[in-house]
């Protein structure tokens, strides 16, 4: 998913005015920006205050559902969202999932909509699967959307995320790649790309350069 987000602030901070952003029909909300929501209040997986701005947003359906006469609990793949929040307050939302089989069909290809409860309308948003590997892939969610923000380029730079793909990397329609943007730029979107080692490695060379 490509994106680039412009600043915003979690919370009323310096008396902005702040709207809510909710999980409706058994969604819940996991991490905002890099952050596991818990961080930001105990409600923070049904319910988050946010000031106008654009947000990373990593959301799942975690609820119960019916499997012939016995109820069990659903819980779906965690998506990644791209959120415009402004003065409204908003609702990410799903149709109701009240049985196992409809739930399970339903995230095969899911569609997303995000209600502004304000004018009472809906559009369509686009959610991205966040893959894991292996068993406990997902046990940390801080973890897992940091190794998504690598593989992407994506990089939070004064509390906002940045897509340096889109910024440094263009393709033209015959399919050619162009690297653009200024030399630091370019060098944070491989600094991101790099393993831990490869980090190491440059990071002694910088210092190899100063002396």
């Amino acid at each position: 998913m490509k994106m680039l987000i412009a600043a915003g602030l979690l919370a009323i901070q310096g008396g902005a005015v702040a709207a809510e952003l909710s999980a409706d029909n058994g969604l819940e909300f996991l991490v905002i920006n890099g952050k596991n929501v818990k961080t930001l209040g105990s409600e923070g997986d049904k319910r988050l205050d946010l000031q106008p701005g654009s947000y990373q947003v990593v959301a799942r359906f975690d609820d119960e559902v019916k499997r012939g006469s016995k109820t069990s609990i659903f819980t779906s793949k965690p998506f990644v969202f791209d959120i415009d929040i402004g003065n409204d307050d908003m609702a990410l939302t799903i149709p109701k999932l009240k049985f196992e089989s409809r739930a399970a069909a339903f995230f095969r290809n899911p569609e997303w909509e995000l209600e502004n409860l304000t004018t009472d309308s809906t559009q369509k948003i686009n959610g991205v699967k966040l893959t894991g590997s292996g068993f406990g892939s997902y046990n940390n969610m801080e973890k897992a959307i940091a190794k998504y923000n690598q593989e992407n380029g994506i990089i939070f730079e004064g509390g906002s995320p940045q897509d340096l793909e889109e910024i440094v990397v263009a393709i033209d329609e015959k399919g050619n790649v162009d690297i653009k943007g200024d030399t630091v730029t370019q060098l944070k979107l491989w600094y991101t790309k790099a393993s831990t080692e490869e980090k190491k490695a440059f990071k002694r060379w910088m210092i190899d350069q100063d002396l």
